[in-house]
């Protein structure tokens, strides 16, 4: 009797705690909704201080391919198996030797070019501007009567001048930008250092970290439910990292190529142009379109047979890296249907950006196959086959 009494207080002892615990983080709901406008300022600040560390997160999830590689098929086959210690600590010594190179050669060669290329094409659209106005006014004193008399009129006096403002206004804030960007990059050194060195512990600690995560999961869940949450998150690690990674490596490698074919075509405003190919070819599908625009308007202003030999080398370098590239180094790593590509880019670059159509797709991918776990689950437990 007595002991019954015990296990009777003991039940209801935790379901009190649970409602206090309930209750405390609904008052905290509460007060953080109610006061909208202080909740935010609070996320904005703890995003900031947490922010580099989200950042090196983010280097380290990038560089660890290419720290195993070196590892793995580098260091293993010089030093010996055995010495595990020395192998890891050289190749992320290496990876991130070659990390710190390329972002020098970005900063010395690359950001210097551009600048020089949008101050060029700045100084050059009033001059573009005069030539047309030229031929506009020749063609209407020659009296060919192609087009009609007002289609020009208004070409004249409202289309391209709004045009040319346009382009001054794109290209003058473009110069602003790049160097805003240079204080920022400056401004956040600190910043940068701090999420280099958490990188660097976090790659380096990779296997303490795995196996933190794994006792953690195994503590929180039962054993028969920890092995397939285990698998499932190696899983969407898969996909994820599968795809940011080939991705990546194939818009640097379409940026390169655009900028070598470009310049044995003699077009101008190589590096600027190949920039912008390779950085919005990271947005799938639409992509080189997007990346086609500007490249095709700037050299418009220059020659518009250059524009046309653009476009028909942009053309070819979609169809190669659709047909041969892409599928090679991404394979089916999302194995998300088209439908759902265009579903994510569209919600992903509504609410987030160009970022947001970069990470759109391999989120909804990680979804997709989450979704599918629980539905196969689920028909496996009611004994249900259905295709």
């Amino acid at each position: 009797m007595k002991n019954n009494k015990f296990e009777s207080n003991k039940k209801y002892f935790t379901i009190s705690i649970y409602s206090i615990v309930v209750i405390l983080i609904g008052c905290i709901i509460f007060r953080l909704v109610n006061n909208w406008a202080s909740t935010v300022g609070i996320l904005t600040d703890l995003w900031n201080t947490i922010f580099p560390f989200f950042i090196g997160f983010l280097i380290a999830y990038v560089m660890n391919p290419v720290v195993t590689f070196f590892n793995e098929k580098v260091f293993s086959s010089l030093f010996g198996e055995k010495r595990k210690r020395l192998c890891r600590a050289c190749a992320i010594l290496t990876t991130y030797i070659i990390l710190v190179g390329a972002l020098t050669i970005c900063l010395i060669f690359i950001v210097p070019q551009l600048y020089d290329s949008i101050k060029e094409l700045s100084s050059q659209i009033p001059v573009i501007s005069d030539q047309i106005m030229g031929l506009l006014d020749h063609y209407k004193e020659s009296g060919s009567g192609v087009f009609p008399a007002e289609l020009m009129e208004t070409l004249e006096t409202k289309s391209l001048p709004k045009l040319v403002q346009l382009s001054n206004q794109m290209l003058t804030e473009a110069i602003p930008m790049l160097y805003n960007f240079s204080v920022s990059f400056v401004k956040w050194l600190f910043n940068l250092f701090i999420a280099f060195v958490v990188s660097i512990y976090m790659t380096a600690d990779k296997q303490l970290l795995k196996s933190a995560c794994r006792r953690l999961i195994f503590a929180v869940f039962p054993y028969d439910a920890a092995v397939p949450v285990i698998h499932g998150l190696k899983e969407c690690h898969n996909i994820f990292s599968g795809y940011i990674i080939g991705k990546s490596l194939d818009s640097l490698i379409i940026g390169f190529l655009c900028f070598l074919l470009m310049s044995l075509l003699n077009l101008p405003y190589t590096v600027l142009i190949s920039v912008i190919v390779g950085v919005t070819n990271m947005i799938p599908y639409f992509g080189p379109f997007i990346g086609a625009v500007p490249g095709a308007f700037i050299l418009f202003i220059v020659s518009p047979y250059k524009t046309l030999i653009f476009l028909g080398m942009i053309l070819v370098l979609q169809q190669f890296d659709g047909l041969v590239l892409g599928p090679k180094i991404l394979g089916n790593s999302t194995g998300v249907r088209p439908i759902l590509i265009l579903f994510s880019i569209t919600v992903g670059g509504a609410y987030f950006g160009p970022l947001g159509m970069f990470l759109g797709v391999p989120f909804f991918a990680v979804v997709q196959y989450l979704v599918n776990n629980w539905v196969n689950y689920r028909l496996y437990k009611k004994n249900l086959d259905i295709e």
